[in-house]
């Protein structure tokens, strides 16, 4: 199940255009990527749980095709919450294993040896961690030496708390266990479960993950999934072929969207363009991304700002802060 219906608060203002997981990354939606690796890994089935804009989680999942996927969505008419959105999904999940992923990160991993410690061990959950690289930010999950969940909000600093991905396993006999209506998957289902003795294990995975939780980390993310060439990607810069940059225009560790045109003597660094955007004769765009059909007059400088139209106007925000990597 992909966790799909969140409201994107600290993503906005671009969720007031497009549910996060429909959100553009390196040219592609959100969702396309996590659907691929699912795929790879031999998924078959998908339920995909929508509330914010679904129309554009559910045209971003057509504009895929899924071949070789079934997918079906649960949607929300009031927020469900990630347990909820489980109970409320319980009918397509049955009783076997249930591979839970959310929707506003992007992953690299190699799910075979999860899944098969999570049989070995006979753990009712399985929770992938990382190593936490700022426990300030993220909640730090403790575990016991042989990978036990201790503890979801911290412990001391010998534990080596973890990282946990958003990416989890589980039996949906559990499901059975969450309250009616809204809860969430941690407070309501693995904590309670832990407190009478339940097994629910944690597994260190090793690869690439990207939160897109903000402005500011969803363009970090993507000027780090550039210089590491993820998935195959050109370093350096993504150039839509329909793109159309001028000559004597300089794209330098951007991403520039179907349709986006690049002036003359332009020089776009650091940013993401989606789909028909306009850049114009001498301008500079640094560190920005600009939605859909904006355009950037001739001369025209910008500097870690959002720049999207919203009922007609064009409208710019500052980046707070900068969450690079």
């Amino acid at each position: 199940m992909i966790l799909a219906a969140g409201l994107g608060t600290r993503m906005r203002p671009l969720t007031h255009l497009l549910a996060k997981p429909a959100l553009p990354v390196l040219n592609r939606p959100l969702l396309h990527w996590t659907l691929d690796m699912l795929r790879r890994h031999g998924v078959r089935e998908v339920v995909v749980n929508t509330h914010h804009l679904p129309a554009t989680v559910r045209r971003a999942v057509e504009e895929e095709g899924v071949r070789g996927l079934r997918v079906r969505f649960s949607h929300e008419p009031r927020i469900l919450g990630t347990g909820g959105a489980l109970g409320r999904a319980r009918r397509w999940l049955g009783k076997g294993t249930v591979l839970v992923v959310n929707g506003d990160v992007l992953f690299d991993f190699d799910l075979g040896p999860l899944l098969r410690r999570h049989r070995e061990s006979g753990a009712q959950a399985t929770l992938a961690l990382l190593r936490n690289p700022d426990p300030r930010r993220y909640s730090a999950v403790v575990t016991s030496g042989r990978g036990w969940i201790r503890s979801f909000r911290g412990g001391p600093r010998a534990s080596a708390p973890g990282l946990f991905t958003g990416l989890h396993v589980l039996e949906g006999r559990l499901l059975e266990r969450l309250p009616a209506g809204p809860s969430d998957s941690v407070r309501d289902l693995y904590e309670p479960l832990m407190a009478e003795g339940g097994r629910v294990l944690g597994v260190r995975v090793e690869g690439a993950w990207y939160d897109f939780g903000s402005p500011p980390l969803y363009l970090a993310s993507q000027l780090s999934m550039l210089a590491s060439g993820f998935r195959g990607v050109a370093r350096g810069a993504l150039v839509d072929p329909s793109a159309r940059v001028h000559p004597t225009a300089r794209v330098v560790r951007a991403v520039v969207g179907p349709g986006v045109t690049v002036g003359p003597g332009a020089r776009v660094t650091e940013s993401v363009l989606w789909a028909g955007a306009r850049v114009g004769e001498g301008a500079r765009v640094r560190r920005c991304i600009l939605a859909t059909g904006v355009r950037v007059g001739a001369g025209e400088a910008l500097s870690q700002r959002v720049v999207l139209r919203l009922r007609g106007r064009r409208t710019t925000v500052e980046m707070a802060g900068d969450e690079g990597r």
